[in-house]
């Protein structure tokens, strides 16, 4: 095999073996109350398949939750999320994320690199810690009220790349 090919076969294997490993938001639980009924899940659905970053969407009537999937290179966009639900009437009570990233710091502070999205890392008693400028997966809770966002960290897994 010649060197060019062979510098075609690295190419190819590096960006294959990094696409499951790309720094996103990938999923968003969103805990709601009032979207008991059919047509509110139904209109709720329609308007958040119409956004463009939304891959997948399940919603659970008996549970009153939707679980969000985003497309690859997306970012997160909680704002949207919420403006969707409150035209029919529904409350979201907590958003989950699972999220594949990094940790950073910056000016003392931990933040949590997903892609296009950045959250400061806060600790609760029962916090798993996050290692600094290791490729994590997570699992968190989002306090999307503050800027810059809030994560409070409930699983962490390594990602071996």
């Amino acid at each position: 095999m010649n060197v060019h090919k062979q510098l075609v076969a690295l190419c190819v294997l590096m960006v294959i073996t990094a696409l499951p490993a790309a720094a996103q938001v990938e999923r968003v639980a969103v805990r709601t109350t009032g979207i008991s009924c059919g047509t509110c899940a139904a209109v709720s659905e329609f308007y958040l398949r119409r956004l463009p970053s939304i891959d997948k969407v399940d919603i659970s009537l008996k549970n009153e939750a939707v679980m969000v999937s985003y497309k690859p290179g997306s970012s997160f966009q909680p704002k949207d999320l919420r403006e969707i639900f409150q035209k029919t009437d529904v409350a979201v009570t907590q958003m989950q994320i699972s999220a594949r990233g990094r940790v950073q710091e910056q000016a003392g502070k931990r933040f949590f690199i997903a892609g296009k999205d950045k959250f400061l890392l806060v600790s609760a008693a029962n916090s798993p810690q996050v290692p600094t400028n290791t490729p994590v997966a997570v699992e968190a809770v989002v306090n999307d009220r503050v800027d810059p966002m809030e994560l409070r960290v409930m699983t962490v897994k390594p990602i071996t790349q």
